[in-house]
């Protein structure tokens, strides 16, 4: 381990310099780390913060041809067929990560009579859990098929359509201040244009001593390997966040970050971050101080991750398919044999 860390993964070769165009930090030095394909863009570190992300990035118009005509990993997105939300078992996957999420904000806040903003509520089962406990929710929600699940299935009556080309901004007729936001129910972070501009846009949303919650993706984390590396997500993901780039911007937008860590209990084609932050009530919030990411936060470790990553994606890949192909084969014995 150590001969490999003293590879060209600590030490950074200024030839290796490119230009790009950080978010987070400001810089406009970065080192590629994954040149562009079929599946992915050109993704980029910067280096002075490890912010990893699209450059050059995606025009506005482009990212909503995209999301119209060519996203279908999300139930209520137009390339799925059919007229709504048809598929039972999406309902349930929603249906449970909105009791992870109820079950973390209620650690931190009483919500009866709390007014929360919930951005991403995909078909609102997480907004109206909220609702029956006495908040008043107000929701955000880019695709059609949701938004109406949302408000004819679930009851919710305060949904604002806006696409991810335009989250950054979150040009909303709903006024602030809100005592939480919600971004639980689905990763959106590394979705929008610019994520700082997202944060700041929330934090001056919130009332002092608000709440937000937020859900993520950690890049270096894979969890299912179904791509050909941890980049292949196509146009979809404009950022590629760690552990320790969520904590960054949270802390660069004002907020106090209270947990930022990775959550056992989530898991997609990638282990997710649970984040909680809070806007301070003064200039010295009390309580807890900012938490600290120890792990992978060096640029050199963050390029060693993904060189071990490459070399073995493979394996990984055929493990986790057998893996899965061995629980299906138990699950159909064990519904042949019958119960005693």
């Amino acid at each position: 381990m150590s001969n490999l860390l003293n590879q060209p993964f600590q030490t950074m070769d200024r030839n290796c310099v490119v230009k790009g165009n950080c978010d987070l930090c400001g810089s406009k030095e970065a080192c590629v780390v994954a040149e562009p394909s079929e599946l992915n863009c050109r993704i980029v570190m910067c280096i002075h913060c490890q912010l990893m992300y699209a450059f050059p990035q995606i025009e506005q118009e482009d990212l909503d041809t995209f999301y119209e005509s060519n996203f279908a990993n999300d139930p209520g997105s137009r390339s799925r067929p059919g007229q709504g939300i048809e598929d039972e078992d999406d309902i349930q996957k929603q249906d449970a990560v909105a009791e992870w999420g109820l079950n973390i904000i209620n650690r931190f806040i009483q919500i009866k009579d709390k007014r929360i903003l919930d951005l991403r509520c995909q078909t609102g089962a997480l907004s109206a859990r909220l609702q029956s406990g006495g908040a008043k929710v107000v929701c955000v929600e880019p695709f059609e098929k949701n938004r109406w699940y949302a408000n004819e299935q679930r009851g919710l009556s305060e949904i604002f359509p806006l696409p991810f080309s335009r989250f950054s901004k979150l040009p909303i007729p709903f006024q602030g201040p809100f005592d939480a936001v919600n971004i639980l129910t689905h990763h959106v972070l590394a979705h929008v244009l610019s994520p700082r501009m997202l944060l700041e846009k929330i934090f001056s949303m919130l009332t002092p001593g608000g709440y937000l919650f937020l859900d993520e993706k950690d890049v270096l984390k894979p969890a299912r390997y179904k791509t050909g590396s941890v980049f292949q997500s196509g146009p979809v993901h404009q950022y590629h966040l760690t552990a320790q780039t969520t904590a960054r911007y949270l802390e660069a937008a004002g907020f106090v970050l209270i947990e930022c860590t990775i959550d056992k209990g989530r898991t997609s084609d990638f282990h997710h971050i649970r984040a909680v932050a809070r806007k301070p009530e003064s200039n010295n919030l009390p309580g807890m101080p900012p938490q600290t990411i120890h792990y992978d936060s060096s640029q050199g470790r963050i390029r060693w991750r993904l060189w071990w990553l490459k070399q073995t994606w493979t394996l990984r890949q055929v493990y986790f398919l057998g893996k899965r192909k061995t629980h299906k084969i138990l699950r159909r014995i064990r519904r042949r044999i019958p119960s005693t």
